[in-house]
């Protein structure tokens, strides 16, 4: 198995590739900008991908969503239903009513209008058994935000709720400062070895996390 973080998109988003070169299969979780860049590196690896794995549906996280659905038209999107307003028909109207980055708009407005429905959504505690992942509901940074944890592999993917050494904004629509200290909270009792991997920056682990000062 491997797990491998790409950058992506005026945003500096982590887009992580996580996949089985042993069965040719892959998962991608957020892939926020430049599709051409993770189809190549897909390629590279000779695996295809399975599934799209979203943790929210923030503008940054998402807009490659289109290109990827065109190059595989049976790949699976899945989200939370709660952030699954911002995908699909009239997706990209409701995200130009929540974005305050009109250049961002401008720039990507092809790929934004390109945002496919999502064909599953998750619930707490869902074990993905394809990938051996499990579904942790952690709101706050949106409604209906979710991390992706690894119980084998002993990492997990926390989007934009909890960073190296900070946690995600709240100032956004639908965006509670309560609820994602409780969704951090929830993810400190992860072991403590446990990688951190997030939406943007360094990887971490979850015993730092025990003192990041915004906790």
């Amino acid at each position: 198995m491997f797990v491998e973080r790409l950058v992506v998109g005026p945003y500096q988003t982590n887009c992580y590739l996580m996949g089985n070169e042993e069965t040719s299969s892959a998962w991608i979780i957020d892939p926020g900008n430049d599709g051409h860049t993770i189809i190549r590196r897909l390629a590279q690896r000779s695996v295809k991908p399975v599934a799209i794995l979203l943790t929210h549906t923030h503008w940054d996280h998402i807009t490659a969503l289109g290109s990827l659905k065109a190059k595989w038209p049976s790949l699976e999107v899945l989200v939370s239903e709660q952030d699954a307003q911002y995908l699909g028909k009239g997706g990209y109207a409701r995200i130009k009513q929540v974005c305050f980055d009109k250049s961002f708009l401008q720039m990507y407005d092809e790929q934004l209008q390109l945002l496919p429905e999502p064909t599953g959504f998750f619930t707490d505690g869902q074990y993905l058994q394809d990938s051996h992942l499990t579904v942790i509901q952690t709101p706050g940074h949106t409604p209906g935000g979710v991390c992706f944890y690894h119980e084998e592999g002993q990492f997990v993917f926390t989007g934009d709720t909890l960073f190296a050494g900070s946690i995600g904004r709240t100032d956004l629509p639908g965006g509670s400062y309560t609820d994602i200290l409780a969704s951090c909270d929830r993810l400190l009792q992860l072991p403590e070895e446990v990688q951190v991997l997030p939406g943007h920056g360094p990887a971490s682990t979850i015993a730092n996390e025990k003192h990041n000062p915004y906790l």
